[in-house]
């Protein structure tokens, strides 16, 4: 028995004294003295207090007293305010659903009386006198041992006073811990002077006991903003910028002030009030965070002041023992609703540094020219630079004297007379490009080239492929060619092996342009030819001229000359009026859509160079952009194909490749489907509605079920064909062809992601990186600056377009 251990029993479950329990809490909520401080500030606001004065001694742990001007305590109510749980504004739990005060457990004076000593001084307007009690672990204590506890009459004005002296005495390890009494008082002041700011209409002080001035001074009449610049200086209220936004579908209204672009200040500073509450909310921290984290320069960090009102029956207040979290309803619609609020007001005033500069002092004029000679300003200032929609100087280009271009300004200096000579635009404010000037190479780039990305290749090949081959390849090719529909009169042909003549005529520069166009799909034994061009909206483009290269161009008149012109351009159509009340509504959708700044940008913009196969600088004006051209170039083809309807070009597919393949090709790579069912649903779908596809979107469909051509929606450029298997199968199972609204909104949505941008593969088997960009610089990047782009705010949610610097910033 000795060697065998005795069995542990369980210590026996007991209930723990009430003292006991009321001390744990009070530890709990009451965390340190501005934690209590809080407490007392929210309960005096809730009283209806105008002027609040905080005072402290020892970063509060010695006193720590507030004093307001509220409705005060009844003289009936003071034996149990200091309990737990007694409160004024709570009754039944269904209350918490619609509160709008900052107190309701009642909980906060009977935390600070289970740490400290607590006095409370307080008078209502009808009162007589005020009445002062004391208070010790939640219940009245008399003021000095062998007194009465009952609360006593004494001198007072209207409001409360409430006094915790001795904070943590009982609770030793708290206390040696909070020894820092400046952190402390560091604390409180931070308390004060945010609630000074949300509570613009309320009066705050905040001193040290015996201290012959006080730290916070903010007067009743004040504004949020002028509360900002008293107590974070004016340099930090200067660079900030006011938001104000509301929601009717998430019942939400918010307002506040944010950092502009030009903020500098190396401590973040973050102010959140939902619903007049001063929380911490990380999610919306961060967002913000990493909104700013590319806006401002490297060791910059925001200041952030936000007043959110969300509906009381969408806010769940009692999750967290301080009160300092709360959460709520539709979190991430709420929060992207406020960081694309701020996006925007960040886009649109982008300010820079005031500073004053001298002119340049000039040669004194003759008596003869003094007449003719506008006065000498002693000091001219440079306001800061407006918003894209008003700037202060808009910089022109006027041919200069060399050829080139001269930057005008059309700024002026106030006094005195102004002479006819164009006065010289700052270095900071100059705009050293035209967006309207054209390179050597777009004028010489043809076709675009198709570019190979995925591995949908090795199902394609043994049936059909693409090519722009010279020589005829050992298995019959796809070929792609672009064309006109209907080429009025005249009539189309093929041109044959008899046609050698004819092509011998081409031009150098069409037959060198082509020679860079590899084939989509590799083929054995291929040799380069040229490509063609296309037309588009009525102008004329130059036909195939290789004679193994099918396509459509019309007859030469028999009345031509032997020697004139190689051949002879098709008749332009006249432009299809659409009067479809669907289109015209999509139409109207996409403008209303549309971001004014963000579109003016893209349409005027000046290409600088590529940063990877996805992403480019732009500049407009004195900004320089990142662009993301893959993303964006999806919201230019659903534009142009909303825009051109029934106006396109013309792609010809030959030979033509069978629907029910690509479909089952698709269907097969997306797995978990019966593939060949799939295949003939898409097929049905296409051939069914073959006559209204040719019509509207030119996309011919064989009886025999092959696919014939495409719309050209830019010239000469065609789509990344290996997406075709893809295009067709979600054309036909993820588009709502019974709403005829709503059909092409979404067919067009699936084409325009079909002729979006793909970069190439990494290994780039092809090579066809260079061809690629080329494809990017002059087709799809001149494209944005048509009248039929306008530029949806979304782009900006895609982080598709980030300022990277502003040229008078770098000054």
């Amino acid at each position: 028995m000795s060697s065998e251990s005795a069995p542990i029993r369980p210590a026996p479950i007991r209930k723990l004294e009430e003292a006991v329990i009321n001390r744990i809490a009070a530890g709990e909520i009451i965390n340190r003295p501005s934690n209590a401080l809080k407490e007392l500030i929210e309960n005096s606001l809730d009283a209806g207090a105008t002027s609040i004065a905080v005072t402290v001694k020892d970063g509060g742990m010695k006193i720590l007293q507030i004093q307001d001007n509220g409705h005060g305590i009844r003289t009936e109510d003071l034996p149990i305010v200091c309990e737990r749980f007694t409160t004024s504004k709570l009754k039944v739990y269904e209350d918490l659903s619609h509160i709008q005060t900052y107190g309701f457990r009642g909980e906060a004076l009977a935390s600070i009386s289970h740490v400290s000593h607590l006095t409370i001084a307080t008078k209502q307007a009808d009162s007589e006198c005020a009445y002062k009690a004391c208070y010790a672990d939640g219940k009245l204590a008399p003021a000095k041992p062998g007194g009465s506890s009952e609360p006593v009459p004494c001198a007072g004005n209207n409001g409360t006073v409430i006094t915790a002296e001795d904070l943590f005495y009982n609770i030793q390890s708290r206390k040696a811990a909070l020894k820092n009494t400046r952190e402390e008082y560091n604390r409180i002041f931070e308390v004060a002077s945010r609630y000074a700011i949300h509570n613009a209409g309320v009066a705050f002080t905040c001193r040290k006991a015996g201290a012959p001035k006080v730290d916070l001074n903010t007067p009743a009449g004040a504004t949020t903003i002028g509360n900002i610049r008293q107590i974070f200086g004016s340099k930090i209220a200067s660079s900030l910028v006011e938001i104000k936004d509301a929601d009717a579908d998430l019942e939400i209204e918010f307002a506040g002030h944010v950092s502009s672009a030009a903020h500098e200040m190396h401590k973040s500073v973050f102010l959140l009030f939902i619903n007049h509450r001063l929380v911490d909310h990380t999610p919306i921290r961060r967002a913000i965070e990493s909104l700013y984290s590319s806006v401002l320069p490297k060791a910059s960090r925001p200041f952030v002041y936000l007043d959110l009102r969300i509906k009381p029956e969408n806010v769940d207040v009692n999750v967290h023992p301080t009160k300092r979290e709360v959460r709520f309803l539709n979190e991430d619609s709420i929060i992207s609703c406020i960081v694309d609020c701020i996006h925007g007001k960040l886009l649109s005033t982008n300010n820079s540094r005031e500073f004053t500069m001298q002119s340049r002092l000039q040669k004194q004029p003759s008596a003869s020219a003094s007449a003719d000679t506008p006065p000498l300003v002693p000091n001219a200032s440079l306001s800061t630079i407006g918003s894209l929609d008003s700037p202060l100087s808009t910089p022109s280009l006027a041919p200069s004297r060399s050829g080139g271009f001269a930057v005008a300004s059309s700024s002026r200096v106030s006094g005195g007379s102004h002479s006819n000579t164009p006065q010289k635009t700052p270095v900071n404010k100059a705009v050293r490009t035209n967006y309207k000037t054209l390179s050597l190479e777009a004028f010489s780039f043809g076709s675009s080239p198709s570019v190979r990305r995925n591995r949908l290749q090795t199902t394609i090949e043994p049936d059909f492929s693409v090519s722009a081959s010279g020589t005829t390849p050992t298995r019959t090719p796809l070929r792609i060619s672009p064309s006109r529909v209907n080429t009025g009169a005249a009539e189309s042909r093929q041109v044959g092996d008899d046609d050698d003549a004819f092509a011998d005529r081409a031009p150098a520069a069409t037959r060198k342009q082509a020679e860079n166009i590899a084939p989509l799909f590799p083929q054995e034994q291929t040799q380069t030819a040229p490509n063609t061009t296309a037309e588009r909206d009525g102008a004329p483009s130059a036909p195939a001229l290789d004679h193994h290269m099918s396509s459509e161009f019309p007859q030469l008149p028999e009345t031509a000359p032997a020697m004139g012109k190689s051949y002879v351009a098709p008749k332009a159509e006249p432009r299809v009026e659409v009067r479809l009340t669907s289109i015209l509504s999509l139409r109207k959708e996409l403008q209303r859509q549309a971001h004014t700044e963000l579109t003016q940008i893209l349409s005027e913009h000046t290409f600088v160079g590529f940063v990877d196969d996805r992403r480019a600088l732009i500049q407009h004006q004195t900004r320089l952009y990142m662009v993301n051209y893959c993303r964006i170039s999806y919201h230019l083809f659903y534009h142009r194909c909303i825009f051109d309807f029934m106006n396109y070009g013309r792609l010809i597919l030959q030979p033509a490749p069978s629907i029910y393949d690509l479909a089952l090709m698709a269907a097969t790579e997306l797995g978990g489907i019966d593939a060949e069912k799939a295949a003939s649903d898409v097929l049905s779908r296409f051939t069914d509605s073959q006559e209204m596809l040719e019509e509207y979107y030119h996309i011919k469909v064989s009886d025999t079920g092959t696919i014939e051509s495409l719309p050209m929606v830019i010239r000469d450029y065609s789509p990344d064909y290996d997406k075709l298997p893809l295009f067709l199968y979600k054309a036909a199972t993820s588009v709502n062809w019974d709403d005829e609204q709503q059909f092409f909104k979404t067919f067009t949505s699936e084409l325009a992601t079909f002729y979006a941008l793909e970069p190439p593969l990494p290994e780039d088997p092809q090579n066809t990186k260079d061809d690629y960009r080329l494809v990017v610089e002059h087709r799809i990047m001149p494209s944005f600056k048509g009248s039929s782009f306008w530029a949806p705010g979304s782009i900006l949610m895609e982080n598709s377009l980030v300022q990277l610097v502003n040229l008078p910033d770098l000054y």
